[in-house]
């Protein structure tokens, strides 16, 4: 879970840590002010009713490692503002409170030790509130274990700059340092204290600097169980399926994801308007990041009940410390894994380099939050089931989902993207990531799609097509429908009936939107890489409403036909030298292999009446033969009990399909 600190300042200033703990509340001691002395500013006890559960005194000095920074200043007409605080030092001593007037509980300014940016040649001065102005701007931050220094930092250091406050909306400080130093630094809010509050407390918020970061899997492929999952940490190289390119070595089960992490570097602080936001320079990047070792056991079968990888360094709660990357990058998982089957037969099933992409809307890691990523198994995905790249890829039927949850103290953020070529990624505002149903009540539902690394689709508008599913089917089975079909009517609203029965009815989307409303703050896209809808209830409350986003890539996976002599149509077209349909043949045939974007298949079906179907008389479509060589002829009523064969027409165009289940 993620810590958030509060600290107060005012003329009686309070500490204190809030965190997600299931500690009893604590109450500050009142010990009061002297008279006479209450408008110094002091950091003191004296605190307000508290609402969750909250560290004070020492154990918030603790997580500061018993030091903060912080500058002060006053204005009297909101122009023109006045430094108090210089960067000044506040240490914190236990059992000294009350031995000044600047310290009634345990924190102490006057006299400690400056931080080496400061302008001041003297010791630091207590301060007073000047009630000739009309409000004071606080900034504060910490740099936890390490020591501040003013030159280039060594382990243990983090170098500082003075804060400037005339350019707090573009850089107002600066920390500097190696990794595992910036992870242990906070930051603050900009904190205003208007002239009928002086005296009243003060709080600032602290936040750690570092993210945190967890990862989880689970599955639910019908009749496997999913066990040695092993991780990518480079980009697949299809010509060496299971091994690591960056190795060159087998994979592994060390937990990673793929995509640029800050190891070091320059974090920059500003202001927008009181938030305060971090962006990195002069920045060490890696190209990928470990989250400990994944269990090679049985994996979880449920989002509520998750394979978590064990976190680096290890903690109870999975999560690694990472830093901040506010604007983001998309993030790449590649696995491969066992797929043992569940019938005691012994089966396995290796599959390799499955991919999946996160869009960088959802990867902008903030300081303070906590984000988890889980990734569903399922029936439909991008990997091999053999090291040969030019086997199919697929798992006739495997997928994955992708759940992103950001926590912080104001709410949780959740999305899911489905592991296939492309990656479809659904997020709704306050969706509970531990479920794989939508809420109708929560609102609209956000779609963006993936094609790769850096291929974030930008043609929603035309492409990306919203459907209400007849039934409850996985992408699978809806792939199935659209690639083999018995009808499709091409008027408004678009109706799709597949081979299997399901019946795909056109909804209703927007692909224009700019803005997509995060729990974590608003984020802003492209015109065009962003979907949206706004879910319809079930018909009652016991059932689901069932809808599948499908994004049409305009591209064919086309199917291979070996040709010794020139086919009848040959000069129609509709044969291409390539499989993705791009070449078309020559003109002049000539012996080889050739692609075709369509296809055909007889499937058996017995006949369970006397009144013919009411496409028996449809030309080309039924036949009594399973290679589609004989018509079946007439109907009679004798046909009845027998075993006849339709044709279908199989479309090997390539879609991206994700299927979101949605409840009241």
């Amino acid at each position: 879970m993620k810590k958030i600190y509060y600290f107060i300042l005012a003329s009686a200033v309070s500490v204190a840590l809030n965190s997600c703990t299931n500690d009893d509340i604590v109450g500050g001691e009142n010990n009061g002010t002297e008279k006479g002395l209450s408008e110094a500013i002091a950091f003191g006890s004296g605190f307000k009713a508290l609402t969750r559960a909250e560290k004070i005194g020492a154990d918030a000095a603790a997580a500061l490692h018993n030091r903060f920074v912080v500058d002060g200043y006053k204005t009297a007409n909101g122009t023109t503002y006045n430094k108090v605080f210089d960067n000044y030092g506040v240490v914190w001593t236990e059992n000294t409170a009350g031995k000044t007037a600047s310290n009634t509980s345990d924190w102490e300014y006057v006299g400690a030790t400056k931080s080496p940016v400061t302008s001041i040649t003297t010791e630091q001065t207590i301060k007073f509130w000047d009630y000739s102005t009309s409000s004071y701007d606080f900034i504060a931050y910490s740099t936890g274990a390490a020591t501040e220094t003013a030159t280039t930092p060594t382990a243990g250091q983090v170098q500082v700059v003075a804060i400037d406050y005339a350019n707090k909306g573009t850089l107002a400080y600066s920390l500097k340092g190696a990794k595992a130093d910036l992870a242990g630094c906070y930051i603050a809010d900009l904190v205003t204290v208007n002239k009928a509050n002086y005296g009243k407390e003060v709080e600032l918020t602290f936040r750690s600097l570092s993210s945190k970061v967890r990862l989880a899997i689970y599955e639910t492929v019908p009749g496997y169980s999913v066990q040695n999952v092993k991780f990518y940490t480079q980009n697949v190289d299809p010509n060496n399926l299971g091994l690591d390119p960056r190795t060159n070595a087998a994979t592994t089960n060390t937990a990673a994801l793929i995509g640029t992490f800050a190891n070091g570097g320059q974090y920059n602080v500003h202001f927008t308007s009181s938030v305060a936001h971090v962006s990195v320079t002069g920045v060490t990047n890696d190209a990928y990041a470990t989250f400990g070792n994944f269990p090679t056991t049985t994996i979880g079968t449920s989002s509520a009940t998750p394979t978590y990888a064990p976190g680096n360094p290890s903690s109870t709660d999975n999560f690694t410390q990472v830093l901040p990357n506010e604007t983001g990058n998309a993030l790449e998982l590649a696995v491969d894994y066992q797929l043992v089957a569940d019938d005691g037969s012994g089966e396995v099933i290796n599959v390799y380099g499955a991919t999946a992409y996160i869009p960088t809307a959802y990867t902008q890691w903030k300081p303070n939050f906590a984000y988890t990523y889980i990734f569903k198994i399922s029936d439909n995905t991008n990997g091999w089931t053999s090291q040969v790249q030019n086997d199919p890829k697929g798992l006739f039927p495997i997928t994955f989902d992708a759940v992103v949850a950001d926590t912080e103290e104001t709410g949780k953020q959740a999305t899911i993207t489905n592991v296939a070529s492309p990656s479809i990624t659904t997020y709704q505002n306050g969706h509970n990531p531990s479920s794989d149903e939508y809420s109708v009540a929560k609102g609209k539902i956000y779609v963006q799609v993936m094609g790769g690394a850096n291929d974030l689709k930008s043609d929603l508008g035309t492409n990306g097509h919203l459907y209400t599913l007849s039934a409850a089917k996985t992408e699978a089975e809806v792939l199935d429908a659209l690639h083999i079909k018995t009808n499709e009517t091409t008027t408004s609203p678009v109706t799709i009936t597949g081979r299997n029965g399901l019946t795909l009815t056109e909804a209703t989307t927007t692909a224009t939107i700019t803005t997509i409303p995060c729990e974590s703050g608003n984020v802003t896209v492209a015109t065009g890489t962003a979907a949206e809808f706004t879910p319809q209830a079930p018909t009652s409350p016991a059932t689901v409403n069932y809808y599948a986003y499908v994004y049409d890539t305009q591209t064919w996976d086309g199917v291979a036909i070996s040709l010794t002599t020139e086919p009848a149509n040959w000069t129609t077209g509709g044969y291409y030298s390539n499989k993705e349909c791009t070449t078309a043949a020559p003109a002049t045939f000539a012996a080889g292999t050739y692609y075709q974007k369509v296809s055909y298949i007889y499937t058996a079906e017995t006949m369970t009446s006397t009144t013919a179907p009411t496409d028996w008389t449809t030309v080309g479509l039924w036949y009594k033969d399973p290679n589609g060589e004989t018509a079946a002829g007439d109907w009679d009523a004798s046909n009845n009990g027998k075993v006849f064969y339709k044709k279908y027409t199989v479309d090997h165009k390539i879609y991206g399909v994700k299927v979101i289940k949605v409840v009241d």
